[in-house]
This record gives structure tokens, C-alpha cells and sequence, in this order.
């Protein structure tokens, strides 16, 4: 309690048992600016914490095109603060280059963070990884090209089932 305010914090770690396992879902690609902009494919996902505990690793497999991908988001926060780092990789839409994010992680788990890219010609600009806390075992996973003035459009939209 400070100044007769009580700060509510999350850490990771109080988090970590909703999120680690093994995963299995749908994951759509979203390119919006193509007539027929949806692919769907069948995604797997591993996450575990690592690191005693002070980081969840997402690894992920998914196909365009019927090639396979693969990404991790590797995430972690500082104490008992709800500010929330992570670095994020995708070998489809990263060409090589680490993306760090920035964000936050709500009361009830759910995380929110952002990073920006390079576009030739263009200002950079943002993307936005959306997870809610996991909720009737059910994860789900949404990203958002946001661009130079603002404007956000999704872009992935993955759903999970844990693997039993």
C-alpha cells in the first residue's frame, strides 16, 4: 500500500500454470491487403518457463503455403512489476531480425505488448500481440499490424486446445 492506494501486481510466475503445456490449434494469417486474404493452418505450440521459473517461452509451428514456419515469443517481467519484455521471432514474417516488444500484463493474466518494424519507404510500423489468460483450457493468440497513424489490423488470429 502506498499513499493509501494498494498496487495490484501480477508476475509471470503466478500465471505460469494456465499457460505451460503442450498446445495444438488453428492459426490464421490475415493479409489484408489481398482479395482473398485469409490462410488457415493447423498450429503447434509448446510453452514452458524457463530460466527458475522467470520466463515463459512460446514456441510455435504453423505452414504457409504448405511450407512449414515456426516462431518463439520469449517473455518475462521484472519483480512484481506488471510491465512486461519480451523478444519475439517468426521465420515468415521477421526475415532474420528479433523484434523486441514492450507491454504489460493485466490483474487477471492477460498480456499485452507491442513492437515496431522496418518498412521500406514507410515510417516503421507497430505490431501488437494480444493473449488473454487462458481461460476453459482454451489459448488463444492475436497479432496486429498497427500502422504509422494508427491504424490496426489483424493480422494472425491463433486459437489453442491444450494437448491432453
Amino acid at each position: 500500500m502506498f499513499g493509501g492506494i494498494m498496487e495490484i501486481t501480477m508476475k509471470l510466475i503466478d500465471i505460469n500454470n494456465k499457460y505451460i503445456g503442450l498446445w495444438k490449434g488453428n492459426h490464421r494469417l490475415i493479409l489484408s491487403w489481398l482479395p482473398d486474404p485469409n490462410f488457415d493452418s493447423i498450429s503447434n505450440l509448446a510453452i514452458k518457463a524457463v530460466a527458475n521459473n522467470k520466463f515463459l517461452m512460446f514456441t510455435y509451428d504453423w505452414y504457409h503455403e504448405s511450407v512449414v514456419q515456426e516462431g518463439m515469443l520469449l517473455m518475462g517481467n521484472n519483480n512484481k512489476q506488471s510491465e512486461v519484455t519480451a523478444s519475439w521471432i517468426d521465420s515468415w514474417g521477421m526475415g532474420g531480425r528479433i523484434m523486441n516488444c514492450y507491454g504489460k500484463m493485466n490483474e487477471q493474466g492477460d498480456i499485452s505488448i507491442t513492437g515496431s518494424y522496418e518498412v521500406v519507404d514507410s515510417p516503421n510500423w507497430g505490431w501488437r500481440i494480444e493473449i488473454p489468460a487462458p481461460n476453459n483450457r482454451t489459448l488463444q493468440i492475436k497479432m496486429y499490424n498497427v500502422s504509422p497513424d494508427g491504424e490496426e489490423f489483424l493480422a494472425v488470429d491463433a486459437n489453442y486446445s491444450p494437448v491432453e
